[in-house]
């Protein structure tokens, strides 16, 4: 599903409520962007398997959205993931979280949002929930609402105002 891609900015604008997530989380690399409906997970900080039950999961033109807690200790996604999701489709990552790899998900152009970037492992033992509603950057995100990610952030329209925030956007 390509979406039309307008700025985080001009869609804030267009929204009455603020959208944005916190403005911590970041572009992993200078240009990325992203837009699409959100293929949410909860994980317990740090565990990594159903951020890749995620990967396998979430359809072409779908946006990854991870609560991973706001942790920092242990990456959740990196290079070899980037990649896989290339392959698959996937319009991106948005992650309450760390990650890693960032040269190697430069390189592949994937588009990732992030708290920070750590070397450190994602642990393997416990598993999450997928397609449920979360909260990463300290907004609420419901399974198929519209993520947007450019140089200025992260923005999530509540899919059943989508059509609405476009049009206004559009216009403004």
């Amino acid at each position: 599903m390509a979406l039309e891609t307008l700025s985080t900015a001009l869609l804030s604008d267009a929204m009455s409520d603020p959208i944005a997530m916190d403005p911590r989380i970041r572009p992993c690399w200078r240009g990325a962007s992203l837009a699409g409906p959100a293929f949410t997970v909860r994980t317990p900080p740090g565990e990594h398997p159903s951020v890749r039950r995620a990967l396998e999961e979430a359809q072409v033109g779908q946006v990854i959205v991870v609560d991973g807690g706001g942790s920092l200790t242990r990456a959740l996604w990196g290079g070899n993931m980037s990649r896989r999701a290339l392959e698959r489709g996937i319009a991106g990552l948005v992650v309450d979280g760390a990650v890693r790899d960032l040269d190697e998900i430069e390189e592949l152009r994937f588009p990732v949002f992030a708290l920070a970037a750590v070397p450190t492992p994602p642990r393997r033992e416990q598993e999450g929930e997928l397609g449920v509603a979360i909260t990463c950057g300290g907004r609420a995100v419901a399974p198929g609402d519209f993520v947007y990610g450019d140089a200025d952030g992260v923005v999530v329209v509540p899919q059943a105002l989508q059509a609405e925030i476009l049009e206004r956007a559009r216009t403004s």
